[in-house]
């Protein structure tokens, strides 16, 4: 494993970037709980719809011309 390398794996796995990614957790908890149930599902299904777009122009881009 090159030196950059080891180097990347050990910052990733520090204390400041672990603290990082549970604060951006909680503050997404925290503006879901902030929600009700019904702007939860049409948030998800924002998410999902989002994803089936991304999916359907990966395909297009990477289909072959006949």
């Amino acid at each position: 494993m090159a030196e950059s390398s080891k180097e990347n794996v050990l910052k990733e796995s520090s204390p400041d970037c672990q603290t990082v990614a549970m604060d951006g957790d909680s503050l997404m908890l925290e503006d879901s709980l902030g929600m009700t149930p019904w702007e939860r599902i049409l948030a998800n299904d924002d998410i999902v719809n989002f994803g089936d777009s991304l999916r359907a122009a990966m395909e297009k881009r990477n289909a072959k011309s006949r």
